[in-house]
């Protein structure tokens, strides 16, 4: 069921006479949380204590479900006969306009898990929300550091505004990437025992290969953007 006062993202996309796919995703306006439907028949690999994270905050009393494994349900049921590799025509509706391209279907998996993921529920991947809300589709990595980066030097200042210490480095943002490398091997391992094909189960390798490797190259790729930056610098 639509809801008039969410913000909404379409997600379409589909194999040449093949298996289409349509996903609705509903934010909440305010904290852009994932509004997600209640279902009984949740499968196994939702809850809490199969392969949890190690750094996982919650217990299984408290939290029978993983708020990350919850948010992709759908979307691995969906596609899990996908094959990664299969040319896709993907099409991304934002309120304001139409994204439309021609990719892979790990790589159109890994756009849409990236819109997903932070919005979760999930207190590690909540960071990267902001870049949610203003989410780019397929992005290259290049777009993905300066996007990220841009996010966290503007967090920088919002805990200014809030009488909070902020840094003038990415020795924070690393940190985050250090423990989102845990919750992306805890969701592959999930993902691992229940995947048919391999579509879905790649598009999180590839989020991880992201993670691992932007903060190692914070200093090289940004310094490739410094000339951008003359006017005010100069």
């Amino acid at each position: 069921m639509e809801c008039t006062e969410c913000y909404a993202v379409r997600y379409r996309f589909g194999v040449e006479n093949g298996p289409k796919f349509d996903f609705l995703l509903e934010f909440d306006p305010e904290h852009f949380s994932l509004i997600m439907d209640d279902r009984e028949d949740l499968p196994d690999w939702t809850r809490l204590e199969y392969h949890q994270c190690d750094n996982c905050p919650f217990t299984p009393d408290e939290t029978p479900r993983c708020p990350l494994a919850l948010s992709l349900v759908e979307v691995i049921e969906a596609t899990n006969q996908l094959v990664s590799h299969e040319r896709v025509t993907l099409e991304v509706t934002f309120p304001a306009r139409t994204v439309s391209m021609d990719t892979t279907a790990q790589d159109a998996l890994r756009s849409l898990m990236g819109l997903i993921i932070p919005t979760s529920g999930c207190p590690h991947t909540a960071f990267f929300r902001p870049m949610a809300r203003f989410h780019l589709p397929v992005s290259t990595q290049e777009e993905t550091l300066y996007r990220v980066t841009s996010m966290y030097m503007l967090a920088q200042y919002m805990r200014n505004l809030s009488g909070m210490d902020r840094e003038t480095d990415f020795e924070g943002l690393s940190r985050i990437y250090s423990v989102i490398n845990v919750v992306n091997r805890a969701v592959s391992d999930r993902l691992r025992e229940v995947s048919t094909k391999d579509s879905s189960l790649n598009a999180v390798v590839l989020l991880d290969v992201f993670a691992q490797i932007l903060p190692m190259q914070f200093e090289d790729i940004l310094g490739e953007f410094e000339s951008l930056f003359k006017p005010y610098t100069s």
